[in-house]
């Protein structure tokens, strides 16, 4: 096997193990980043909603844990990228950009539902 596939399995295998060890446990968080329109329109399981602009000031409302784990997503990862790095900035330590809200219902196999203030 070429290193390039070995890298690759090595990759996914640590992916997968992280998920799967995120996914069985209740000490995380989901956080919405997109603008309250976007999310009207559906909102991944069991997340919450803090605009990324907004993220800074807000993340400090929840009285976490600098080493909680967080996963951040927006439409595209762009936003959650950007609201990972002001996170990080803050000193948290356990912040993943999981990409769209697609991406994070699948990787964190929730469901999409309806948004409740």
């Amino acid at each position: 096997m070429n290193s390039s596939l070995l890298k690759l399995l090595r990759t996914s295998t640590l992916v997968s193990l992280f998920f799967s060890s995120m996914l069985f446990s209740d000490e995380y968080l989901i956080i919405d980043v997109r603008s309250l329109d976007e999310v009207k329109t559906g909102i991944v399981e069991d997340a919450i909603h803090i605009e990324w602009t907004k993220i800074s000031t807000e993340i400090e409302n929840l009285n976490l844990s600098k080493d909680d784990e967080i996963f951040l997503y927006c439409r595209s990862g762009n936003r959650s990228g950007k609201a990972q790095v002001i996170l990080q900035n803050l000193g948290f330590t356990n912040v993943l950009n999981v990409g769209s809200i697609n991406d994070a219902a699948k990787k964190l196999e929730k469901k999409i539902v309806k948004y409740s203030d």
